[in-house]
C-alpha cells in the first residue's frame, strides 16, 4: 500500500479563497505550511486537480496497484479518478479493480475544470456527468454516525453514482475506522470481490489493435525511432527479433506488448541554436501511449520531466499539451506524433511558453477557466507567413507549378511502364483500402455519380456497419448540397494485364474444364471487377484554402483518397460556385470548363502550399527532415515522400544546376509550388467524369477538353481512374491446378456488404457483364451451393494489396479475414493460369511474376483437416 503526499500546501489558502471547500481542511493552523491538500476550491473549480491526477498517474503507472481508498477530501478525488477511468475506457488508471470510499461525499456537482483536463490529457470530450452510467466496479461505502463534517446523507449521496454499493457505517466521527469489527468488514468487502486477473497478457490482449491499427502503428514507431535516433525511448514491453540491429524497431526486429508506449525528447539532440531563454530549464520528454484504434483516435499523451512547479508551471504544462492535443486532433485519422513533436518545438521556440503563464493568469483573474489556444492569443495578428520563404512572381510560380506536373507525369507513367503490380517502389505492403474521392464545385454532380456507381452498397444496407451512406447522398438543384462526405462500395473494372485471365489466360481455363470466377462479377468486356470506396465530399469553391465555402473541411476530407475522379459540368452552365448562369438555350452565357478545372487544381496546390509555407521558417531551422515530415502528413509513408522528393531534385539539378534540398534557405515561393504540384498529382491522380454531357452546350467544350488533355493535373477523360494508381493484385486459392478458391473465403464470397445486390446483378446482365460466382440467378440471393455446376470457380477471389507488399502480409491479411488459421509453413505461387508454380519465401514481394499464391499453414481449419 502506498498513501502518497498531496502536491499543495494548505498555506497556500491566501492565493485562493477556500472557504467554501467541503473538504474539511479548510481551516488554518500554525502548521499550515507543512499539511497538505489535493486542491484549492473557488467556487466549483478546483485549482490544483491537474496536477494531482498526474502526481497519482505517475505514481499508480510506476507500480502494479489495482485499488483506491480514499478518506474525505481524498474521497473525492477517488471518485474523480474513478470517473476518468470510466470515460477513458480504463486507459487512465488502467487495472483498477476497486475503490474504497471513507467519509466520502457526492452532492456536489464533478468539478467545472475537469472538462477541460479530460480534453487536453485524453482529448475525451464526454459528458463527465452521465448519471445515466453508473461506475461499475466494485465498491465500499464507509460513513460515521456522528461524522459532522461530512454527513451520512451527503456519503449516500455519493453511493447512487455506482453499481451495487457496499455500505456499511460506524459508530464514530470523522476518521477511518480501524477497530476490529471495522477490519472484519473491510476484509469482508475484499473476500466477495469477484476475482479479476489483470495480468500483463490480459492486458496486452483487451488493448491489441486490430490488424490494419497494428501495422500502422508499428511503421509509426520504426519510422520515429530513425527520424529522432537519440530522443527515441521505447517504455512499454518489446522483445527483439534481431539482436544484430537492436535499433530496428520495425516488425522485423522486435514484436510488441500493446498498448505500445514510448517517449521523445522535446528538445532536439543536436540542436544548439536554441535560445535558452524560451525553452524550460530541464529536458521535457513527450510519452506517448497507442490507444487501441490509433491512428483513428488520438494517443495519450504526457509529458516527462523532473522539474518543479517554479521553473515549469501547470500553466506551461497545460498550454504545451494543448498545443500537443490540438497538433493530434488536426491529423485524426493519419499517424500524427512527428507533427505533435514540431508543434511542441516550434511552441517552444517562438517563446509562446512564457506567455502562456502570463496569460493564464490573465484568464485565472477573470474568474472563468476556458480553452486556451495560444497561437490565436499570444501572437495578434500572425497569419502564418514566412519571414525566410521568399515571394516569386504570378509567372515564376505557374511554370514551377507545371514543371511539377511535368515531373509527376514521368514518375506516373514509369509506373504504369513497369509490369502490373510490379512496381514496389512506393510505400509500405498491406491490404489496401482503396478510395475514389469525388472533387468538383458545388451542384457538378458529384452525388448523382455517386448515387449511380454506390446504389448496390446502400441497398444491401451496408451504411449501420460498414459507416458508408444508407439510402444515398442527398441530391438538389443548388449549392453545398452535400455537407458531410458520402462513402460506400463501388466497382470499377481492373487494369488490364493485372489479372492472370487477361491475355488468353481464360482460354487455357476453359480448354481445361475449369469455370473462371469473380467475387463481384464481370462487366460487358469481361473485365474482373473490383470492388473500391468511393467518397463524395462538399463541393469546392474558389478561395477553399482560405476557408471560403466548406473551406479545409473540404480538404481535409480529401487525405484518404488514392485517385480522384473530377466530376465536370461540361455544359459550362453554371458559375464557379454551382449557380446557374444560363439555360442551353443560351449557351452564349457560359462558363467554359477548363476555367473550373484550373481553379479547383489551384485549390489543391494552395491548401498544400499555404500549409507548408506557413512552417517554413521551422523547415529552415530542421531542414529536410521536417519538410518529409510535412508531407507525410498527407497519409503518405516516408519513402513515398522521399521518391517525389528525389525525382524533383534531379530534375531541378538537371535544369538549374544546384542542389535544391541542401539549401531552403534560399527557397522562393516557386521552388515550393514546383514540389508541391509534383507531390499532388503524384499523390491524388485525378481522371475526369464529364456530367450534363447530352445537353447542347457540352459538345464544343468537350472536344476542348479532350484536346487539351492532360492538362492541369487531369490525365484522361475515360477509363478506369484506378489506372492512374494500381494497386498489387494477388489471387489466393487452395489447389495449383484447378485454382479452385480457398474454403475459408467462401463467407467473404456470400456475405460481404461489397457485394452487388439484386439490381446490381440485374444491370450487369443487361448490359453484357457476369453476375458474381456465388450468384443464384434463381432465387436471387448469394449461396455457398450452386446446383447447376459442382465446380468450383477458379481464380475467384482477389486481394488488393499496397505496392511492397510480401507473402508474409498476404498471409496476415488471410488470417485476419478467418481464411487461414495457424503459422506460415510455406507458400507457392505463380504468374499465368497454367505455369509452373514455384516457392516462395514469405520475405518475398508480391508482384504480378507471383500473383497466384497458395498459401500453407501449421494449423488447419475445419475445411482443411478434410
Amino acid at each position: 500500500m502506498v498513501a502518497p503526499d498531496a502536491p499543495h500546501s494548505i498555506g497556500d489558502h491566501d492565493r485562493i479563497d477556500d472557504a467554501n471547500d467541503i473538504s474539511p481542511i479548510g481551516y488554518h493552523s500554525n502548521d499550515a505550511e507543512w499539511q497538505r491538500t489535493w486542491w484549492h476550491r473557488k467556487d466549483n473549480v478546483y485549482h490544483g486537480l491537474e496536477e494531482s491526477i498526474t502526481m497519482l498517474l505517475d505514481v499508480w503507472n510506476s507500480g502494479n496497484f489495482i485499488g483506491i481508498l480514499g478518506f474525505s477530501q481524498g474521497s473525492r478525488l477517488a471518485h474523480i479518478i474513478t470517473v476518468i477511468h470510466r470515460i477513458t475506457n480504463g486507459s487512465a488508471f488502467r487495472g483498477l479493480e476497486f475503490v474504497v470510499h471513507v467519509s466520502g461525499y457526492g452532492d456536489c456537482p464533478l468539478p467545472d475544470n475537469l472538462s477541460l483536463y479530460l480534453r487536453n490529457r485524453w482529448g475525451t470530450l464526454s459528458n463527465v456527468e452521465s448519471e445515466n452510467e453508473l461506475i461499475d466496479i466494485p465498491n465500499l461505502h464507509v460513513m460515521g454516525e456522528q461524522d459532522k463534517l461530512v454527513i451520512p446523507l451527503s456519503s449516500l449521496a455519493l453511493t447512487t453514482f455506482y453499481k451495487n454499493p457496499v455500505k456499511y457505517t460506524h459508530p464514530g466521527g470523522h476518521h477511518v475506522p480501524v477497530k476490529a469489527g471495522d477490519v472484519q468488514k473491510y476484509l469482508q468487502f475484499f473476500r466477495d470481490l469477484k476475482p479479476r486477473t489483470y495480468s500483463h497478457d490480459n492486458l496486452a490482449e483487451c488493448c491489441h489493435p486490430d490488424l490494419e491499427h497494428e501495422q500502422a502503428q508499428i511503421d509509426e514507431v520504426a519510422a520515429l525511432s530513425q527520424i529522432f535516433p537519440t530522443e527515441f525511448k521505447l517504455l512499454s514491453e518489446a522483445n527483439i527479433l534481431d539482436h544484430e540491429d537492436p535499433t530496428d524497431y520495425s516488425q522485423d526486429g522486435r514484436t510488441y506488448r500493446h498498448p505500445i508506449r514510448y517517449s521523445i525528447l522535446l528538445r532536439p539532440a543536436e540542436d544548439n541554436d536554441q535560445d535558452q531563454k524560451l525553452w524550460p530549464p530541464k529536458d521535457i520528454h513527450l510519452c506517448i501511449e497507442y490507444s487501441r484504434d490509433y491512428p483513428d483516435s488520438t494517443p495519450n499523451i504526457k509529458l516527462i520531466h523532473d522539474m518543479n512547479y517554479l521553473e515549469f508551471s501547470m500553466q506551461q504544462s497545460d498550454a504545451l499539451i494543448s498545443v500537443v492535443r490540438m497538433s493530434m486532433e488536426e491529423e485524426l485519422g493519419m499517424p500524427c506524433v512527428m507533427g505533435a513533436i514540431y508543434a511542441a518545438r516550434d511552441f517552444l521556440d517562438s517563446g509562446r511558453l512564457a506567455a502562456s503563464n502570463i496569460l493564464a493568469e490573465h484568464v485565472e483573474n477573470l474568474g472563468e477557466p476556458r480553452a486556451v489556444n495560444v497561437d490565436e492569443e499570444v501572437v495578434n495578428g500572425n497569419d502564418y507567413g514566412s519571414t525566410i520563404l521568399r515571394s516569386s512572381s504570378a509567372r515564376r510560380k505557374a511554370e514551377c507549378n507545371e514543371q511539377g506536373l511535368e515531373i509527376a507525369e514521368l514518375m506516373l507513367h514509369s509506373s504504369q511502364c513497369n509490369a502490373a503490380g510490379d512496381d514496389t517502389s512506393i510505400g509500405k505492403g498491406g491490404f489496401w483500402k482503396y478510395t475514389v474521392g469525388l472533387i468538383g464545385k458545388p451542384s457538378a454532380g458529384k452525388s448523382t455519380f455517386f448515387n449511380a456507381a454506390t446504389g448496390f452498397a446502400r441497398q444491401r444496407g451496408a451504411g449501420k456497419e460498414h459507416d458508408l451512406a444508407e439510402g444515398g447522398a442527398t441530391m438538389a438543384p443548388h449549392p453545398f448540397t452535400t455537407i458531410d462526405p458520402n462513402v460506400g462500395f463501388c466497382l470499377v473494372p481492373a487494369p488490364y494485364g493485372a489479372c492472370p485471365e487477361d491475355g488468353g489466360g481464360a482460354d487455357v481455363l476453359s480448354k481445361n474444364g475449369l469455370v473462371l470466377g469473380s467475387t463481384h462479377g464481370r462487366d460487358s468486356k469481361g473485365r474482373r471487377l473490383l470492388s473500391v470506396c468511393l467518397k463524395d465530399v462538399a463541393g469546392l469553391v474558389p478561395g477553399a484554402y482560405k476557408g471560403r465555402g466548406k473551406g479545409n473541411k473540404f480538404l481535409d476530407d480529401l487525405t484518404d483518397a488514392d485517385v480522384l475522379v473530377h466530376v465536370v459540368d461540361s455544359s459550362g452552365l453554371s458559375d464557379a460556385e454551382g449557380n446557374m448562369i444560363a439555360s442551353d438555350e443560351m449557351s452564349n452565357e457560359t462558363n467554359h470548363p477548363l476555367t473550373d478545372l484550373a481553379w479547383v487544381r489551384n485549390e489543391l496546390v494552395e491548401w498544400v502550399f499555404t500549409n507548408v509555407a506557413s512552417k517554413w521558417d521551422s523547415v529552415v531551422r530542421r531542414g529536410r527532415d521536417k519538410l518529409v515530415g510535412m508531407f507525410s502528413g498527407y497519409k503518405q509513408s516516408q519513402r513515398f515522400v522521399m521518391n517525389i522528393f528525389s525525382a524533383v531534385e534531379t530534375y531541378v539539378k538537371e535544369k538549374e544546376g544546384r542542389d535544391l534540398f541542401d539549401n531552403l534557405e534560399v527557397w522562393d515561393e516557386g521552388d515550393l509550388h514546383r514540389l508541391v504540384s509534383a507531390f499532388l498529382a503524384v499523390r491524388f491522380p485525378m481522371t475526369l467524369a464529364l456530367n450534363k454531357s447530352d445537353l447542347q452546350s457540352s459538345a464544343k467544350f468537350i472536344a476542348d477538353i479532350e484536346a487539351n488533355l492532360p492538362i492541369y493535373g487531369a490525365y484522361s477523360g475515360t477509363g478506369s481512374a484506378m489506372v492512374l494508381n494500381s494497386p498489387v493484385l494477388v489471387f489466393p486459392v487452395h489447389d495449383m491446378l484447378t485454382y479452385e478458391p480457398l474454403p475459408g473465403m467462401t463467407q467473404y464470397a456470400i456475405s460481404d456488404s461489397s457485394l452487388p445486390n439484386v439490381g446490381m446483378v440485374s444491370c450487369l446482365g443487361h448490359v453484357g457483364g457476369i453476375a458474381p460466382s456465388q450468384w443464384d440467378a434463381t432465387k436471387h440471393i448469394y449461396t455457398q451451393f450452386l446446383a447447376k455446376s459442382n465446380a468450383k470457380p477458379s481464380l475467384r477471389d482477389v486481394l488488393q494489396m499496397k505496392p511492397g507488399s510480401t507473402v508474409e502480409d498476404v498471409f496476415l491479411g488471410l488470417k485476419w479475414m478467418g481464411a487461414l488459421e495457424g503459422e506460415f509453413v510455406r507458400a507457392e505461387g505463380a504468374m499465368n493460369i497454367g505455369d509452373k508454380p514455384r516457392l516462395v519465401s514469405k520475405g518475398d514481394v508480391i508482384g504480378k511474376h507471383n500473383r497466384i499464391l497458395r498459401v500453407m499453414t501449421t494449423k488447419r481449419k475445419v475445411w482443411q483437416s478434410s
